[in-house]
């Protein structure tokens, strides 16, 4: 046992010599077993060792021995340890949870409160092999995805399970070479919670038909996590290419289909979870159903968690939240005549200057974020902002108009940009769209006499 927890703390870089490593001890066959390989392998890994119990307030005298045996244990071996009393089930309440959850919830908050007081670099949990097929069955009973059949990770973070290499079996044997006692856990071997159904119902007739069952189920979750590994990969590289965040949401490109489905799938969850804000409402039947709104006419929405709807839009599917969506109001920054405006949302410095009279030897900019504008034809108050309602360009010189939206269409301006792309106006009449035309009645002529030139710094205009 001993040698072989090594050299599992040692394949995963568990520890580093000097590590202060805090084990989570319940007293239980598992947490005991932990604390005591730990202790026999501190010298040679160079680390130093403490301790932590978390009491949950639920079995009561029990559970109040168990917080007396880890501590009587700690201090025989002159381990530092800390004991911790909580009321799970009250907090479990108030934070709308099942006991089982709200207990986890609490416990490893007290965890990371020992590890800050001893100044703990890692915190040791005791899980096995067990516990890790015991997990698979029950994710895979759930209808879970790849991440639900990796099993446990030996490291995340700060946690490291460096029994991850054994069986139960195997921890109760060694305890017993050692004629160490244990605590039991009482309610362990009740069939009410959906753990203790897998874990002596499902599991032992598993092992009845193949005693390496559990072995085999870890091995497998090892294959599993290499897989999803590489799939993260590529689903990242596929939401780099075709799914970009905007001030009205987040933006993922019909072009994500020609992806392998699988990596498809990923991409539109992690966008979904970007979205919302958390992965815990974010199920398999949320990526199903954005994966089917691709297949739908323009216009169509589906909601989500996380107050997320998605739209589907001529260039794929916007994902916005309902927030977003109500505060969505015209921004509008007054611009002077000759300055500098700064638009921080958007990056943009913009400037402004006037020349009483054509410059010499100077051609009209085709910069699409420099332009020359009649300046006398100018009305009112210039003002730079997102559209509205009744916006118009003017489109030739007998005047004739074209409303903003249906310009937008005609120059193919994705449905998600045209809310937030900026406009020089004059009241309803857009004098230039930035980066894209300006109106036909301000242009520069040989009648001009005034020009205003207006250059955009920053932002867009760098792409």
């Amino acid at each position: 046992m001993r040698n072989k927890v090594r050299n599992f703390i040692e394949e995963h870089h568990m520890v580093e010599e000097g590590d202060c490593v805090l084990a989570a001890v319940s007293g239980g066959a598992d947490s005991l077993c932990l604390l005591l390989t730990l202790l026999e392998l501190h010298k040679e890994l160079g680390i130093r060792l403490c301790a932590v119990h978390v009491e949950h307030g639920i079995r009561g005298r029990e559970s109040l021995e168990d917080a007396e045996f880890v501590e009587k244990f700690c201090e025989k071996r002159q381990i530092p340890c800390r004991i911790y009393h909580c009321d799970a089930k009250g907090y479990a309440r108030s934070k709308k949870l099942s006991l089982e959850e709200g207990a986890r919830e609490l416990r490893y908050r007290y965890f990371e409160q020992a590890a800050g007081e001893f100044g703990a670099d890692k915190i040791a949990v005791a899980h096995n092999q067990n516990d890790c097929a015991e997990t698979m069955l029950f994710h895979l009973a759930r209808g879970a995805g790849l991440k639900g059949l990796c099993g446990i990770p030996a490291v995340r973070g700060q946690i490291i399970r460096p029994l991850l290499c054994v069986t139960r079996r195997e921890i109760e044997h060694d305890l017993a070479q050692k004629n160490q006692s244990y605590r039991t856990d009482q309610t362990n071997g009740e069939i009410l919670y959906t753990r203790n159904k897998i874990r002596h119902q499902a599991l032992p007739v598993l092992c009845e038909i193949n005693p390496g069952a559990v072995v085999h189920m870890h091995q497998s979750a090892a294959f599993v996590s290499e897989a999803a590994e590489l799939i993260e990969e590529l689903s990242e590289q596929a939401a780099k290419a075709y799914i970009c965040e905007q001030a009205g949401g987040i933006c993922i490109l019909r072009e994500l289909l020609n992806e392998k489905p699988v990596v498809f799938r990923e991409a539109l969850r992690k966008a979904l979870v970007k979205a919302a804000g958390s992965s815990r409402d974010i199920s398999r039947v949320h990526v199903e159903n954005l994966q089917d709104l691709f297949d739908l006419q323009s216009g169509r929405s589906v909601s989500f968690p996380g107050n997320v709807e998605a739209v589907r839009i001529y260039e794929g599917v916007l994902l916005r939240t309902r927030e977003k969506q109500e505060r969505n109001h015209t921004l509008e920054w007054e611009i002077s005549d000759n300055g500098r405006l700064c638009i921080s949302p958007y990056g943009y410095e913009i400037h402004t200057r006037i020349w009483n009279k054509i410059p010499q030897k100077e051609e009209i900019p085709q910069n699409r974020y420099t332009k020359w504008m009649d300046y006398d034809r100018i009305k009112g108050t210039m003002r730079i902002r997102t559209r509205r309602e009744h916006d118009f360009l003017v489109i030739d010189a007998q005047g004739r108009r074209k409303k903003l939206k249906k310009y937008f269409v005609d120059e193919k301006v994705p449905g998600y940009q045209r809310d937030q792309t900026l406009l020089l106006a004059d009241d309803t009449h857009i004098l230039w769209v930035l980066g894209y035309r300006i109106s036909e009645d301000v242009k520069v002529t040989e009648h001009t006499r005034r020009v205003l030139e207006i250059r955009v710094n920053g932002g867009a205009a760098h792409e």
